[in-house]
């Protein structure tokens, strides 16, 4: 993989990949795709019922709203957002990609995008909450479950790595 920050380009499986600070323009794009793998790829691990609420909180306003206080990034192929991936105050959020694009590398250089974010901003851990559907994913990259979370919109690992 190459590339390091917004606006450059990585190599994944032998294909370019632009990774760009979102817009308030891409609300739209990244609330269905975040909607759409919240249906297809967490319904193993969760309820309707939970899923319904995490997904109305990613409704467009909301994610317009995010993108106004974190550092969002979106993936493109052809000008489609194919993944999605945000920072906030040394945490990283809400990584999704298209079920259709997953295990291809996308998730994985999105994270390590947010962890050279995080390091540029002075950062020496980065936290997050993963569900259980990607609790195993966040593990082989090196981070480290905390606690286990239990919410009305289904339960969470926290979790941490220490960035060098």
């Amino acid at each position: 993989m190459i590339g390091f920050c917004s606006g450059r380009t990585y190599l994944t499986y032998m294909f370019a990949i632009p990774i760009r600070p979102a817009t308030e323009a891409d609300a739209e794009a990244i609330s269905a795709l975040i909607r759409r793998t919240l249906r297809v790829s967490n319904a193993a691990d969760y309820s309707v019922a939970e899923i319904n609420l995490v997904y109305a909180y990613f409704s467009e306003a909301g994610v317009r709203a995010r993108i106004a206080r974190q550092d969002v990034f979106v993936a493109e192929i052809d000008g489609q957002i194919i993944a999605t991936v945000g920072y906030e105050k040394g945490e990283l959020w809400a990584l999704f990609v298209t079920p259709e694009s997953q295990r291809l590398g996308l998730g994985t250089t999105l994270v390590e995008h947010v962890e050279r974010h995080a390091r540029k901003r002075g950062d020496r851990q980065l936290g997050l909450a993963a569900s259980l559907t990607g609790v195993e994913f966040y593990e082989r990259l090196g981070y480290r479950r905390l606690a286990h979370r239990t919410h009305p919109s289904g339960a969470t690992y926290t979790m941490a790595k220490t960035l060098r």
